[in-house]
């Protein structure tokens, strides 16, 4: 039979029109029930689904027979002709069915248009796509389902209907970008940013508008108001695409004119962004000539195509490597920034700069050099591969069409550099060290000898100006002669004399041959150099004497202003120089013995000196100083050290301030960021010097923020040098919370055999030594990692133990954790009304302690018991406000965990609404990716395989799970893959409905670290 034909309108307030006429769609609750069956059109909706879209959780006893009240309401309403009601909204055996016609929903028509708007963009039809789209878009007016209130499943549909009206936006502008209607595309794009500040492709097409409509200066204007809406709001930099964009526009890039190219899938890999990482060029450079014009010539080739391929083993002709040579203080370092400056437009993707610090302390790993590469080029932490040759891949397959100068300084011997050398054609590698290495093959040694009389006087000039050397030119000889044509030394020598206008240039020089006959310091690497910096040490006044002294102390020679305050004991965080004594510091910078290298998060200055005068520091702290005097004062910079680790700690947990500028004096999380290397050699430098307390202290500190922060190669780092120190002063408790964390920090990494055995170790010490607090946090974390790993029962155990010594030790937050774990142990064992019990008590104390990470861990494990109960509305609210949460406080993993769980609860929510689940699983997808979060992928993978066969797609289900059973096999997670196992048996043999295998108590549908 043919009904009657009503517009039912969704996209603004909720109306239904027919006959040019507002039909009465009674009070709220009605207009609830019919928007609820509005999503659902055409499909049985049971009456208990209602109920819960009506009243939520607490139903009323009269519940059902207000549903079928409000039903016939409805029916005499949506009847305005002839004919019973019943043939538009039917009652069956499945449920109640609202019949929509073809047309008659403007949700449908607007879903239709905007799908036939896509498809004429896609193949280039511009103007039939704005005409789809402009019509599509016409039939908004105002927010979706306005005026109904709403359930949590309305919530999520109006939401996703949001994002889709915003797509059809951006494809309308596109569309009419491409037609050349580029003024008309910046008004409209205009009022979208003003609502969307955050959506930066809105941003993007809006600048590009701007660009064409030959408005540079509103196109810049725009990217300024993008950034600040980002940092201000979430405390982000704009995205890469945002970046390139700002960038073509200010170099008026020709490509800004054409058409936008189409859009790409995502990559794996992080999107390239080309990177200068060189320290700045210094300006007094001198000579150097031939060796510059010789090395150049050896490494230009790179930027030019490959002409025939090379021997096996051998580095191709288009990829150079170039290794300098020469005493200490002769200027490598120096000449290779030099070169690499000159070489920009030969290596325009990038020059990257790291420091391998081979002739001081213990070698650095490759894998750890690779690493900082890496991240350099944009690579998150977690993503990267453990093995050293795994990043060796990683690294060329990102270098791998690109011209990109890498160099590495202060190399020791081949055997550091080799695995660095990508070999990649269009790059090349410029070495710079001390000894002559034996060199990889294909590598080419250029000797750096020293300047001759000429340039050595040329650059003392330059220091120390050139009348006083004209007017003793004898003496002039005597110094040039004395710093051996070493660019340190000169530059130490001239400020010396800068720094002394009342001195005679025979003075200095009488001072150098002192030095050179001196017994009291032992025999240098570089005897000029040593003389030099003897010279201007002794000419320094007292307190910079001391605080150059300071400064040996020290693990490396960069270091923060603050770091050398702490030294002398004199901080003032309010200082010029971020609480460095302004006198003494000052003192040493104008005697080059220190240098200022950059800024840090907060804009403080740090600082540097090279490794030799360093080194003589150290000589004499340890000659001049008392013992007492160097520990306390090594002491009191692990204190700073630790105090400032704490309240970075502290801010990731609680969530940044309201008002934070990103990169501000309060942004600690980026101070820890800016400082994670010099972190852990400072705690390693602690463990070997026999800084034990410290050492535990820092370590414990760092262990949140390498796992909220995903450090774990830094963490394995922290957690040894912990380890070590422990062992070695006997600190049976010590070693075993160090063994702990070990554990942890290999658990993360998917090594749980061998992290359940360092646990088993441990907490065998701890409970001997009747440590019930150390004890407790090491079951807590251990029940978390074996949950879901087959030993849900161990799990349990560890979990109901830890949590009754937390609370008989009073420590609120830890016992809140051990709840946690033990949820979740429950939720694995299929006993999730208990989990629920227990989580309960640590909901309300996660409120009332306000730590916005931990509530979002328990809301989030909340989600997962309910929907295991079939509380769909409840798990949803508890999800949104997990994934706040964990936004807040930028925890990408948590925020990927619950996406994947907002993702389930559409599964959960009927076939109907399982495409709806696809948005949330491949943002999970893409943040797993950069993180290189096996686990996560291998979950969301099942899932996305869960909405495939929910969507019939059997083909796809099947890849989709068998890809994640191979993830769990790989990562030992006997349950999921058992899990994943049935589902694909299921699948085959088409026993059941796809996809719809019972989703209840027998799984164990959450994971997180």
């Amino acid at each position: 039979m043919e009904l009657p034909r009503v517009e039912f309108k969704v996209l603004g307030p909720m109306e239904a029109v027919a006959d040019g006429r507002t039909l009465p769609l009674g009070g709220p609750r009605q207009r609830t029930l019919l928007a609820t069956l509005l999503v659902h059109a055409d499909v049985p909706v049971s009456a208990d689904r209602l109920c819960d879209a009506i009243w939520g959780e607490t139903p009323p006893a009269s519940a059902q027979a207000n549903v079928r009240s409000y039903v016939a309401a409805l029916r005499k309403a949506l009847a305005p002709g002839p004919g019973p009601g019943e043939d538009r909204l039917g009652l069956g055996h499945r449920g109640y069915l609202l019949r929509v016609e073809p047309g008659e929903l403007d949700l449908h028509r607007f879903e239709d248009l905007a799908a036939d708007g896509r498809r004429a963009l896609a193949v280039a039809d511009h103007h039939r796509a704005a005409c789809h789209l402009r019509e599509a878009l016409g039939l908004w007016r105002g927010a979706a389902f306005d005026g109904v209130a709403h359930n949590e499943a309305l919530h999520i549909e109006a939401v996703r209907l949001e994002e889709a009206r915003l797509t059809a936006v951006e494809d309308y502008a596109e569309a009419r970008l491409a037609l050349g209607e580029h003024r008309e595309a910046a008004g409209m794009l205009r009022e979208q940013t003003a609502l969307h500040p955050l959506r930066e492709s809105l941003w993007a097409k809006l600048m590009l508008a701007q660009y064409r409509s030959n408005r540079p200066g509103d196109a810049l204007r725009s990217y300024a108001h993008a950034r600040a809406a980002l940092r201000e709001e979430l405390g982000l930099e704009p995205g890469d695409e945002l970046r390139r964009l700002h960038r073509a526009v200010l170099v008026r890039d020709p490509a800004l004119g054409a058409a936008p190219a189409p859009l790409r899938p995502a990559r794996a890999l992080p999107s390239w962004r080309t990177v200068n990482q060189l320290p700045a060029d210094i300006a007094d450079f001198v000579g150097r000539d031939l060796v510059m014009s010789r090395a150049a010539a050896l490494l230009e080739p790179a930027a030019a195509p490959p002409v025939a391929a090379s021997a096996p083993g051998v580095p191709s002709a288009a990829a150079p490597v170039v290794i300098l040579t020469g005493p200490p203080g002769v200027g490598k370092t120096a000449l290779a920034v030099r070169l690499a400056h000159l070489l920009r437009h030969a290596f325009p993707d990038g020059r990257l700069f790291l420091r391998l610090d081979g002739t001081r302390g213990p070698r650095r790993p490759a894998g750890a050099v690779l690493a900082e590469l890496l991240r350099g080029l944009g690579a998150a932490a977690s993503s990267l591969p453990e093995a050293t040759v795994d990043r060796a891949a990683m690294l060329r397959l990102l270098l791998s069409g690109r011209k990109v100068l890498v160099v590495l300084d202060d190399a020791r011997d081949e055997e550091q550099i080799r695995p660095l050398l990508s070999g990649v054609p269009g790059c090349a590698v410029l070495v710079t060290g001390r000894d002559r290495p034996a060199a990889p093959a294909g590598a080419h040694l250029v000797d750096v000898t020293p300047l001759d009389d000429e340039e050595s006087r040329l650059l003392l000039r330059r220091t120390a100006g050139p009348r006083r050397l004209e007017a003793e030119p004898e003496a002039t000889a005597w110094v040039v002669a004395g710093c051996a044509g070493l660019p340190l030394a000169l530059r130490v020598a001239g400020a010396v004399l800068a720094g002394r206008p009342h001195w005679r240039v025979r003075c200095l020089a009488d001072r150098l041959a002192g030095a050179h006959g001196t017994q009291e310091e032992p025999a240098p690497d570089a005897p000029a150099v040593h003389s030099a910096v003897a010279a201007a040490y002794r000419s320094l006044p007292a307190e910079a004497a001391r605080a150059f002294r300071a400064l040996g102390l020290l693990p490396s020679p960069r270091f923060p202003g603050w770091a050398l305050a702490a030294l002398l004991d004199a901080d003032d965080p309010d200082g010029p120089h971020g609480g460095t004594p302004s006198a003494a510091l000052d003192a040493l910078l104008d005697a080059h013995l220190v240098q200022v290298e950059g800024a840090d998060a907060q804009g403080r200055l740090r600082y540097r000196s090279h490794d030799l005068l360093h080194a003589y520091a150290a000589e004499r702290a340890l000659a001049e100083e008392p013992a007492r005097w160097r520990r306390e004062a090594t002491a009191r910079v692990l204190d700073g050290c630790l105090t400032r680790v704490r309240a970075a700690g502290d801010q990731l947990l609680r969530g940044e301030p309201g008002d934070l500028v990103r990169g501000g004096p309060g942004d600690l999380v980026g101070w820890l960021e800016n400082e994670r290397e010099g972190l852990v050699t400072l705690v390693e430098f602690a463990a070997a010097t026999g800084h034990g307390p410290h050492v535990a202290a820092l370590a414990a500190a760092l262990e949140d923020v390498c796992h909220l922060r995903n450090w774990w190669d830094e963490w394995d780092r922290v957690a040894r040098a912990a380890l070590d120190r422990a062992e070695a002063d006997g600190d049976q408790v010590a070693v075993a919370v160090a063994q702990g964390s070990l554990a942890r920090a290999h658990a993360v990494r998917g090594r749980v055999d061998e992290a359940v055995t360092r646990w088993e170790r441990a907490l065998e010490r701890l409970d001997a030594l009747g440590e019930p607090h150390h004890a407790a946090r090491l079951r807590t974390h251990r029940s978390f990692a074996v949950s879901d790993r087959g030993m849900a029962e161990l799990a349990h155990d560890d979990a109901l133990s830890a949590a009754e010594a937390m609370g008989r030790l009073g420590d609120a937050h830890g016992q809140v954790l051990a709840l946690r774990s033990l949820g979740y142990a429950l939720v694995c064992r299929g006993r999730e009304a208990e989990a629920a019990r227990a989580l309960e008590p640590a909901l309300e104390t996660a409120e009332r302690l306000g730590h916005p990470l931990l509530l979002a861990d328990v809301l989030q494990l909340l989600a997962v018991t309910d929907i295991g109960l079939g509380r769909l509305g409840r798990a949803a609210r508890q999800t949104h406000r997990a994934l706040a949460g964990y936004r807040m406080v930028r925890h990408r993993p948590g925020e990927a965990y619950a996406l994947v769980t907002l993702g389930r609860i559409h599964v959960r929510l009927g076939p109907d609404q399982a495409p709806r689940a696809l948005g949330p699983l491949a943002e999970a997808a893409s943040i797993f990716t950069e993180l290189g979060e096996r686990r996560g992928e291998a979950l969301t993978s099942y899932w996305l395989g869960k909405v495939h066969a929910a969507l019939g797609e059997t083909a796809r289900a099947t890849s989709r799970i068998a890809e994640a059973l191979t993830g769990f096999r790989v990562l030992r997670m006997p349950f999921w893959a058992e899990t994943a196992r049935r589902e694909l048996s299921a699948l085959a043999r088409a026993a059941t409905p796809p996809g719809r295998a019972p989703d209840g108590p027998s799984e164990c549908p959450y994971a997180v670290r």
